[in-house]
């Protein structure tokens, strides 16, 4: 199923799209604000896996929504929203290098979230973001995200503590 928003649109993700986007999605700037190391090949593939079902590979409770975010027939970046069994949603997102600060993130993520409200009635959608990372801090706030709730100290990334800024929004 493709979404479609003027040139920019969403493909749910599939086992296959791994091969596509493993050279995108293993590029170590990516990686630069989060504590989970690069993942191999076959990891990817395992969690597309999984995602395709539109469920998680380590909790057998949640909806796992992932879309690939194309662009012209180049992909430039994925989303996703995991939705738990109390109804407590989180988005997540990211845009490949060299597709970055170009607008892309928050047209696909709006595109990510009126697709899972079409299906789901969420009450809120949150958005766990590193306080240094200010591209992903920005596109939250585009979305119209405010910002909830401080986790002091709560990453340890690259040798340095960090806080995690929770970010709401209501429907």
């Amino acid at each position: 199923m493709a979404i479609n928003a003027g040139i920019l649109r969403l493909e749910k993700v599939t086992e296959q799209h791994a091969d596509i986007l493993y050279s995108y999605m293993s590029n170590p700037h990516l990686y630069e604000y989060l504590e989970e190391p690069i993942p191999t090949l076959m990891e990817v593939k395992q969690k597309f896996k999984f995602a395709a079902l539109e469920k998680s590979p380590d909790n057998h409770t949640m909806i796992w929504l992932k879309w690939v975010a194309i662009s012209q027939h180049q992909p430039v970046g994925v989303v996703e929203i995991g939705i738990f069994d109390d109804q407590y949603a989180e988005i997540g997102f990211t845009t490949f290098v060299g597709f970055q600060n170009q607008g892309y993130a928050s047209v696909y993520c709006s595109l990510a979230i009126a697709e899972t409200q079409r299906r789901f009635s969420l009450f809120a959608l949150h958005a766990s973001v590193n306080e240094h990372n200010l591209a992903s801090r920005k596109v939250v706030e585009k979305l119209g995200f405010e910002l909830h709730k401080v986790n002091q100290n709560a990453e340890f990334i690259k040798g340095r503590s960090s806080d995690e800024l929770i970010y709401r929004i209501t429907f």
